[in-house]
């Protein structure tokens, strides 16, 4: 069970490569794609659901490395993913500079970010990506979209 946690956490071998983060992102784009079949409120519910296992499989997963946000665990940039596109048209350019502002969110941490990074365990785990997420879906749909 324990492989199977670490695994699902560092989306199997993507959390071991170089830049993990963004190679994590970069893995996530087609299935946010697919995720935008489906209604507004299908997609939110699949977030939700994606959240709280994120959460149990993060918490579980902290106990075998000896960071506090270790940078393997990229299941969290996969949350952060879907919520920067959730509901977006596919315009190429659109998730191209989705895919920019969330990395950028999530890397320089502005805007409190960084305090949330902080907080203990899973949850400044998971809330840091959520955040950037929020941040790059509110900025493509302000000025982009």
């Amino acid at each position: 069970m324990e492989k199977k946690i670490i695994s699902i956490a560092t989306l199997g071998p993507i959390g071991y490569l170089a830049a993990p983060g963004t190679m994590g992102t970069l893995v996530t784009i087609p299935l946010a794609l697919l995720l935008n079949f489906y209604s507004l409120s299908v997609q939110c519910l699949i977030i939700a659901i994606i959240a709280m296992a994120s959460f149990f499989i993060v918490k579980q997963a902290l106990h075998h490395f000896t960071q506090s946000d270790p940078c393997q665990i990229i299941i969290d940039e996969l949350l952060g993913c879907f919520i920067t596109f959730l509901a977006v048209p596919f315009l190429l350019h659109v998730w191209i500079i989705g895919f920019v502002l969330f990395r950028f969110f999530d890397i320089v941490k502005p805007c409190g970010i960084q305090r949330i990074e902080k907080l203990p365990g899973a949850w400044g785990v998971l809330l840091d990506d959520v955040i950037a997420g929020l941040c790059a879906h509110l900025i493509l749909r302000l000025f982009v979209i």
